[in-house]
């Protein structure tokens, strides 16, 4: 080195990261919500499986992942409901692991009302019992229908929530605290719809309410907008309210427009802000509305946008959509969901992308169920990791 030369500083090394279990929840806190995620990774180390299948852990990686992914529908084909998975492997959810026991032939009793917050409901008439059922631990809490329900030729839609409301799946709980709808008719040309709500922390039914509505029937599962429920009524298109804290019921009319008929294809929708939403169904153009509220708390609809399926979905020239039908709502993704000539399709509301489901299925109705499932992490003590690693 010559002389007046100075040598390059050293550069001090990079201090080692702290090597403990809070940089590794960090990290898997940030795996997506996949039914493969945490499976996978837990079968690394026993140290990973230990921080992994810690309940501290799990219930903070189901606050983080506010959102649940669609795992599939419960869809019914004739009465007998079957969970159809939607996503590919590996987090493709066996069918059998999901599915009721199929009836008995001649047996009509049971009837499936709907999914939310992990939770799925359906009515045993058989027993007069409400059914609220976890798929990912198979717990289920029966619940006898309201003392003054008139059992007789009774025509029943419904709806569960969890009691905190705040959409969280607690997907591997046994069964969370939650509130049941129960709607009633005593038969299709009757004109009073009644309804009451039954919370499971107080272990009690609510006040019945009624109201009286036009010859109609209620279609479809219902839509939780803040604290309302609502109902599409097959034969008005006009929409049945359920007020969960004032246990009232009111109907909104259908928006006053040609294109919305008696016989529209339609949907409730829950929008941004929590504000109520309609998808109207004319041969091949899918009309939206937002209900829009003044100071006074009266409403109308306003159109927001209009979606052609034709030219929204990517189809080759020599396919050609005839018929369309809408299947129903998921509240999570927001996303609706058609049965076309060519195939099922999501639809997400505000960008309009969509995703093919299937070719095509003749079932009656689906039912979207969205949850948080880890496989084998703290359900029921069991463990289908292996499962899992088999759909790979």
């Amino acid at each position: 080195m010559s002389e007046g030369a100075t040598s390059p500083a050293l550069e001090p090394e990079a201090a080692p990261l702290p090597d403990n279990d809070d940089i590794h929840r960090e990290i898997f806190l940030r795996l997506p919500p996949l039914p493969s995620s945490l499976p996978r990774a837990s079968l690394v180390c026993k140290r990973w499986r230990r921080i992994l299948s810690d309940p501290a852990f799990l219930r903070r990686f189901r606050a983080h992942h506010r959102a649940p992914p669609l795992l599939g529908f419960f869809a019914d084909e004739d009465g007998d409901i079957d969970f159809v998975p939607t996503l590919r492997r590996p987090d493709r959810i066996p069918g059998a692991r999901f599915s009721l026991p199929r009836r008995r032939r001649g047996d009509d009793y049971l009837s499936f009302l709907g999914c939310r917050h992990g939770l799925a409901l359906f009515v045993d008439r058989a027993r007069s019992e409400a059914v609220v059922w976890n798929p990912v631990t198979g717990s289920q809490c029966r619940v006898p229908f309201p003392p003054d329900f008139n059992k007789r030729h009774v025509y029943y839609k419904g709806a569960v929530l969890s009691s905190s409301g705040d959409g969280h799946v607690h997907g591997d709980c046994r069964l969370i605290p939650f509130k049941l709808v129960l709607v009633h008719q005593t038969d299709l040309h009757d004109t009073l719809a009644s309804a009451c709500l039954y919370e499971s922390e107080s272990g009690k039914w609510g006040n019945i309410t009624s109201i009286a509505i036009p010859w109609s029937r209620l279609h479809q599962p219902s839509v939780l907008v803040g604290n309302r429920l609502y109902w599409i009524l097959l034969g008005t298109s006009d929409i049945l309210e359920f007020d969960l804290d004032g246990q009232s019921l009111a109907i909104i009319q259908k928006p006053e427009d040609p294109r919305v008929t008696n016989n529209s294809g339609i949907q409730a929708l829950r929008l941004e802000g929590n504000k109520l939403g309609l998808a109207t169904l004319s041969k091949l153009s899918i009309q939206l509305w937002q209900r829009e509220t003044n100071s006074d708390a009266a409403g109308t609809w306003v159109p927001w946008k209009t979606i052609e399926l034709d030219k929204l979905l990517s189809l080759d020239r020599l396919t050609r959509i005839w018929t369309a039908t809408i299947l129903g709502f998921d509240e999570d993704s927001n996303a609706f969901f058609i049965c076309t000539s060519v195939g099922i399709y999501m639809i997400h509301l505000e960008s309009t992308r969509f995703t093919k489901l299937f070719q095509g299925d003749s079932f009656t109705a689906y039912y979207p169920y969205t949850s948080l499932y880890t496989a084998g992490l703290g359900i029921d003590d069991g463990d289908d990791r292996a499962e899992m690693l088999n759909n790979t």
